[in-house]
């Protein structure tokens, strides 16, 4: 039973300088690249930012921004009215 006690009350030692290094944490963003690719345009196309990502400078043509508010539009319509019900009843 002491054994166990004396392992115990190692366990909750503080723990030396050297065995509290933490590992190097990086970001999602610097291990995939692309991910930060992905986000920058989605920021652009949602307005959050003013400028495309370099390699989507094709983003900033108005005929791009044509068809993206217009296949918004379209979504719009397709699914505006579908959830909700009105039910008039005259009594």
């Amino acid at each position: 039973m002491s054994d166990y006690l004396h392992a115990q009350s190692e366990d909750l030692a503080t723990p030396s300088p050297d065995s509290r290094a933490k590992p190097e944490s990086k970001s999602l963003f610097e291990i995939f690249p692309t991910l930060r690719l992905l986000k920058d345009v989605c920021d652009y196309l949602a307005g959050s930012i003013e400028q495309p990502p370099a390699d989507f400078r094709f983003l900033a043509s108005p005929w791009w921004s044509g068809i993206w508010w217009g296949i918004l539009a379209a979504f719009i319509l397709l699914f505006c009215g579908q959830t909700s019900k009105f039910i008039y009843i005259d009594f």
